[in-house]
């Protein structure tokens, strides 16, 4: 049973490998161990021919842009980075598991907490995806974060049974700041994203784009940040996470995320996903004249080789007019001179809408009308774009386009002639100057909005 009143918990400690563990007894309210504290210090998809992207327009110079991404963990190997391995009297474990952290509560009423990680900025946004892998949708997962001592931290999660809660321990003292049940089909009883914010004074948690708890509390002010999962009465839960980022949470950045749309990340109905584990996908993999185009690690990597030069794939799968998609994009090569995004209402390799942007923080959306480019915005973001990683969504609804970088909307418009009105979708990687352009991409999905 959830309760909104403090109830004394009984804490265990047992010395496993080289750290304290992170198992607690609890009834309504977390009160955790020590936990040692790393520093973290001609329908083609490849095209033929170079095709040379129109730079007439005036563009302003770049900005200097600051490293967004403090962290990021995929977890695709056990690297000793995070406890593994089995609590006081089994009641819990840790493992990493085809490429997710997994963490198993046996007991009921107990929760479990990963090593805390220290960013190096105490003002954070945290995303990360979990799934319920096995046992009560009554569970807990999320965020620690501000964590000082066993004594000192802000907690952020949401279970599947669709209860959230946020609250801290201060002193000791436990307190409540937001809990209740979110609205029906928010949380997801098996799939979810998450955002934790502990920026300043301001403690936020998203899940799937809705923002459900936005609290103001200054009492701690600082400290590490780790990954959350309990169980309550109801029984023993596995929880998996991946692709865990930490982003510096300036407050620019921060009231951009917490403005959200309610909903603006709602899936809609699933039209196609690729998490390139394997091959089987439409794509055509290949080490051609200009690029390669391979799986490496899990992640759909394009290797070009010649300068000005651009390539989409298409699933060639879809036929839809209003459509979200969303993947992961990591730079792998040292220059920044890039494009990676989207395209949408694809017809033919002549005639699709675009939505990129680059790792300088460049933006680009437009279309290809008979095989003319046609740039809708061709600027530079101020800032926020982190140059080697980012979370990418873009939606195509009605005859507008709109692009969001790490939950941020960054770039919207509107074509006036509404020329595409449905067709396939797809991803879209480009050279300029630098022909040396790496990027990889991965957990691609695309939903119907209609």
């Amino acid at each position: 049973m959830k309760k909104l009143v403090m109830v004394l918990a009984l804490m265990m400690f047992v010395v496993v490998s080289c750290s304290m563990p992170k198992l607690v007894k609890v009834t309504d309210a977390p009160d955790p161990t020590a936990t040692d504290v790393p520093i973290i210090t001609e329908e083609i998809t490849v095209p033929t021919a170079t095709v040379s992207l129109s730079l007439e327009e005036e563009i302003t110079e770049p900005l200097e842009h600051e490293r967004l991404a403090l962290f990021v963990e995929e977890f695709s190997n056990d690297d000793g980075t995070w406890n593994t391995g089995y609590w006081s009297n089994d009641a819990a474990m840790d493992e990493i598991v085809d490429g997710e952290y997994q963490m198993s509560v046996y007991e009921p009423d107990y929760l479990i907490w990963s090593e805390t990680v220290a960013p190096g900025n105490s003002d954070v946004v945290m995303t990360v995806e979990t799934r319920l892998v096995n046992g009560a949708v009554e569970n807990g997962q999320g965020f620690i974060c501000r964590y000082s001592d066993p004594e000192n931290f802000y907690f952020l999660f949401v279970g599947n049974d669709g209860w959230y809660s946020v609250g801290k321990y201060e002193n000791d003292v436990y307190s409540n700041l937001d809990s209740n049940w979110a609205p029906d089909g928010v949380i997801d009883p098996e799939n979810n994203f998450l955002i934790g914010i502990c920026s300043g004074s301001t403690i936020a948690l998203s899940v799937n784009g809705t923002l459900l708890a936005n609290v103001q509390d200054g009492s701690l002010p600082d400290g590490e940040v780790a990954l959350y999962a309990r169980t309550f009465d109801g029984g023993e839960t596995t929880i998996a996470f991946d692709n865990f980022v930490i982003y510096s949470g300036d407050k620019e950045f921060v009231d951009i995320v917490v403005d959200l749309p309610q909903g603006y990340l709602e899936d809609g109905t699933l039209l196609f996903s690729d998490d390139f584990e394997d091959d089987s996908g439409p794509w055509e993999f290949g080490d051609y004249e200009d690029l390669t185009l391979e799986i490496i690690y899990g992640w759909l990597t394009y290797t070009l080789k010649t300068e000005r030069w651009i390539t989409w794939d298409v699933t060639s799968q879809v036929d839809a007019a209003d459509v979200r998609m969303e993947a992961y994009f990591s730079n792998d090569a040292e220059t920044d001179d890039n494009l990676q995004g989207f395209v949408c209402r694809f017809q033919d390799n002549d005639n699709f809408y675009y939505l990129g942007f680059g790792s300088d923080g460049y933006l680009r959306l437009g279309l290809q009308r008979n095989g003319e480019w046609e740039n809708l915005i061709n600027e530079f973001a101020e800032e926020w774009i982190d140059p080697t990683f980012n979370f990418v969504e873009a939606t195509c609804i009605g005859n507008q386009l709109s692009l969001y970088v790490n939950g941020a909307l960054f770039a919207q418009v509107s074509d006036p002639n509404n020329t595409f009105t449905t067709g396939d979708v797809g991803i879209l990687v480009s050279s300029f100057e630098d022909p040396n352009v790496i990027i990889s991409v991965d957990d691609f999905a695309v939903y119907s909005l209609e």
